[in-house]
């Protein structure tokens, strides 16, 4: 893969990179679709607290691009420019930069792995890693996670009264460092 780059006039089918406005990935993958373009816009999934939840949430994984798959000598690739959403093209000087579609392949294949994943941060977490109790009783506190009880309860150890122990908690209230 050590060419997975180029810059290419050739006439068949790839993938190129399309640039688009801020937040206007969405946008520009519908009216692209419109227009009879293959449109991929990789996700990625993330956990993050919201009002003191864990939650899994969709997001862009490269923020302002998109990927299409055209053939410049069968599709004009001129009204991309002037679609919703889109800024223009990825280019080296004037010739479109070609992605493998060996790379594609794989981010395809990591997105499906990755939707399947569990919504808890449980299983993202290791003996001994970090996290800090952010609500209850010993909210602030920095402690070190030990093992998982379930999808919703925790081990963690904390230095409390003079020395390590080991406390039950519930997961929305760790956050990770």
């Amino acid at each position: 893969m050590a060419h997975s780059l180029q810059a290419t006039d050739a006439s068949e089918a790839k993938w190129y990179a399309v640039r688009t406005k801020p937040r206007q990935e969405a946008r520009a993958v519908a009216h692209l679709n419109n227009q009879g373009y293959q449109v991929y816009l990789p996700h990625t999934w993330q956990n993050r607290r919201r009002q003191g939840k864990w939650q899994r949430s969709k997001e862009v994984l490269f923020p302002g691009y998109l990927f299409i798959h055209v053939d410049p000598a069968q599709q004009s690739i001129a009204p991309i420019r002037s679609t919703q959403g889109v800024i223009d093209l990825v280019r080296i000087g004037s010739q479109l930069v070609a992605i493998d579609a060996g790379i594609i392949r794989h981010i395809q294949h990591s997105e499906s792995l990755q939707a399947n994943e569990p919504t808890s941060p449980v299983r993202q977490l290791a003996t001994g890693d970090p996290v800090i109790i952010v609500s209850g009783p010993l909210a602030g506190i920095t402690a070190a996670f030990q093992m998982a009880q379930s999808d919703q309860r925790v081990m963690v150890l904390v230095n409390l009264l003079g020395g390590l122990k080991s406390l039950s908690v519930e997961i929305d209230q760790l956050s990770l460092t």
